[in-house]
């Protein structure tokens, strides 16, 4: 623990003192009980490092927080500079600006979670929900700040004790052009809140996911502009995934599955996206249509995509967005390691006589006397092509519950690499054995 420093004992004792007794503190006060000049306390209070235990309220007036209790190493070390610890709003002085910014960021983060669960039928909803919420939480911090707490009231009505806050689409007039393509995107998505959020069904999510795509950059974007934080560590995830099939679905079966009406109304509502994502063409609107995918890597591992827009145009799609690769398991790999092992022994049998297997392979089954993969044998072959690296055309990984699959291409390679040398077999064993 780092070594207390003189100056940090009487300010500690100070700040203790205010904040039991819910007394202001003048800068004046703070310069006498640390022995700081009025320069090296500004530099703390401009680097975020004192905002955790002072608020500024007034010019040069302070409140102490999060002091009682709190000894004097801690104190001390929270305080070194070599720490540069910066609370999150630590740019703003009022303590509902900075709560706002926290219930914004953590409302952000549950719409890409919500987003990101394709077990969940609602997923859209939730996603439009929060998204709206962070973002209002946001805009209001922000102009507390600016213009002071009243100015995300409505003026009191008679009768009523609580105030009553001015809505998002208030909070954009004051605080975004009207011309703004990002202003745009966020009114896009509380129409859908307010007034079509009937129509978020699964089908229209190719396309509106774009959207969302683009309302999630465009948050990261002001948030880091407005608080001097990054939205996102480096460690998360930065962007929702987009994921669904990318075709359009017909229009019988939308009538069909929710009724003429509303087959109509949301089969409108993809053309109406579709054609402002055309016109628009920014990236702060929505993801461009005319977008080309293309794998990140040459290999064959599949879990990443790239997004670049054909003529770098918006300065390269913001420099090319990483996204998950759709994958539909069921379908790609739909094979556990036991079924796995019985199609390969199925499909050696269909294609060599018995003697052609016994040259090649080891095993046998005790009851029939045939030659045979083993479960030895299989996991000893996967192990040598290390297909359990990643997530690629020949293995998929379930995360939870863990299990492996694989795919009818990794069945057919299994059965050529057998079969195209007698003693692949007998020295993957070896290998494995060794390992």
């Amino acid at each position: 623990m780092a070594k207390p420093i003189k100056s940090h004992s009487g300010l500690l004792k100070l700040l203790q003192k205010k904040e039991k007794s819910g007394g202001t503190i003048t800068l004046e006060e703070i310069l006498d009980a640390s022995g700081w000049k009025e320069v090296s306390f500004k530099t703390y209070l401009k680097k975020g490092q004192l905002s955790e235990f002072l608020q500024e309220i007034g010019s040069n007036i302070f409140q102490s927080t999060n002091t009682i209790g709190l000894s004097v190493s801690d104190f001390s070390s929270l305080l070194s500079q070599s720490k540069h610890r910066r609370e999150l709003g630590y740019l703003f002085k009022s303590g509902l600006a900075k709560a706002l910014l926290r219930k914004s960021r953590d409302n952000m983060l549950l719409a890409m979670e919500l987003y990101n669960r394709p077990s969940l039928e609602n997923r859209l909803d939730g996603f439009v929900l929060c998204f709206c919420v962070a973002w209002e939480q946001l805009l209001k911090a922000v102009l507390i700040e600016g213009e002071g707490e009243e100015s995300i009231y409505k003026t009191k009505q008679k009768n009523y004790d609580m105030r009553e806050t001015i809505s998002l689409r208030d909070c954009l007039k004051h605080l975004m052009p009207e011309d703004s393509l990002t202003r745009k995107n966020i009114e896009k998505i509380t129409f859908y809140r307010d007034q079509a959020v009937h129509l978020l069904m699964p089908e229209v999510q190719s396309i509106i996911s774009r959207l969302f795509q683009s309302g999630i950059i465009n948050y990261g974007k002001f948030f880091q502009e407005h608080t001097g934080s990054t939205f996102l560590g480096s460690s998360q995830s930065g962007m929702i995934s987009l994921v669904g099939d990318l075709s359009e679905p017909s229009i019988p079966i939308l009538r069909n599955k929710y009724g003429k009406n509303t087959g109509d109304e949301v089969i409108n509502l993809i053309d109406d996206l579709k054609n402002d994502a055309i016109n628009t063409n920014n990236i702060e609107f929505s993801i461009p249509i005319n977008v080309k995918l293309t794998f990140a890597k040459k290999d064959d591992s599949g879990n990443l995509i790239t997004l670049s827009k054909a003529d770098d145009g918006i300065d390269g799609l913001q420099r090319a967005l990483i996204v998950e690769k759709p994958v539909d398991r069921h379908n790609t790999h739909p094979f556990r390691e036991h079924v796995a092992i019985e199609q390969i022994n199925r499909r050696l049998l269909d294609r060599y006589t018995q003697e052609k297997l016994k040259e090649y392979l080891i095993a046998k089954n005790k009851e029939t006397n045939f030659p045979r993969i083993t479960t030895h044998d299989f996991r000893a072959i996967i192990h040598k092509l290390k297909w359990k690296k990643s997530n690629n055309k020949h293995h998929y990984l379930n995360k939870d519950p863990v299990v492996h699959y694989y795919s009818d291409t990794a069945i057919e390679e299994i059965i050529q690499k057998i079969m195209d040398k007698k003693n692949f077999l007998r020295n993957t064993r070896e290998s494995y054995k060794n390992r």
